[in-house]
């Protein structure tokens, strides 16, 4: 059943395989001065789903924070679908190399070790 996640001509390949992960994170609109906090229920070097019950509406422009154990990442994303009150779908435009590579090597260990469990909400 499709409840109505962003508009497009269906599900494509991803070209970054995402694993379900639970971690603290944070979207700010880049015209708000507050985050909205909440949690992945998945990630890959491409993008996540962050669960919230304050959604944005696509295409919004976010700025976003995860935590990766005790690493803090940082990216310029683009909301690319919405389910109210649930979540967003994240696509990350610009990252640092050095969070990209925090970022990769944390995936690929979260692949092989079949996710992590969540820590905390935040720093």
């Amino acid at each position: 059943m499709n409840s109505g996640a962003g508009t497009g001509a269906g599900r494509r390949e991803r070209k970054y395989p995402r694993v379900k992960v639970t971690l603290p994170a944070e979207a700010r609109h880049i015209m708000e001065s507050f985050p909205r906090r909440g949690q992945t229920a998945n990630i890959s070097e491409g993008g996540c789903y962050i669960e919230m019950v304050q959604t944005l509406e696509p295409p919004t422009c976010v700025d976003v924070v995860l935590w990766l154990n005790d690493e803090k990442i940082q990216a310029r994303a683009e909301v690319v679908c919405r389910h109210a009150h649930l979540g967003n779908g994240i696509r990350f435009i610009r990252m640092s190399d050095a969070d990209k590579k925090k970022l990769r090597e944390f995936v690929e260990k979260a692949q092989k070790s079949g996710g992590v469990p969540f820590r905390r909400l935040g720093p």
